[in-house]
């Protein structure tokens, strides 16, 4: 029984190995059915990273609602915290509805609080106005 080494002119061991070898040969990765990755050339637009800020501004906001939670009591509804911050970088739909909903929903419950709140941690108002230029910007809506 002979072992097929890595560039040896053994055969095949299979289907899969065949390709893997014709992928390595021409130049390419061991995958060469795998997405593209920015190397090859990758046209990502100012959406792209505008969802990756806006993610991780609504991941810093829920962990800070967690640890303010964590202080006095901790209600179930803090579990939720940082759903939409993980929805933008998931790219699931409606992300930019909840994180603008998620961002400013403070400023409806108690405006005065949020408005002082606003003076040390602007990052709310931020990523939902990143969250709404993310929606009306996407093709086929307002301003897409």
């Amino acid at each position: 029984s002979s072992s097929h080494l890595r560039g040896s002119s053994a055969p095949c061991p299979g289907p899969s190995g065949c390709r893997r070898r014709r992928a390595r040969s021409a130049g390419l990765s061991s995958m060469a059915g795998s997405p593209k990755t920015p190397k090859d050339g990758d046209d990502r637009g100012l959406r792209f990273y505008v969802a990756n800020l806006a993610g991780a501004l609504l991941l810093a906001e829920g962990v800070r609602a967690i640890a303010k939670a964590q202080l006095t009591s901790l209600s179930p509804g803090h579990g939720f915290a940082l759903l939409p911050g993980v929805m933008m970088i998931n790219r699931l739909p409606g992300a930019g509805v909840l994180g603008f909903i998620a961002s400013l929903h403070g400023l409806v419950l108690s405006p005065g609080k949020a408005i002082e709140d606003a003076k040390a941690w602007p990052w709310p108002l931020v990523s939902a106005g990143l969250c709404a230029w993310l929606f009306a910007t996407k093709p086929g809506r307002l301003l897409g």
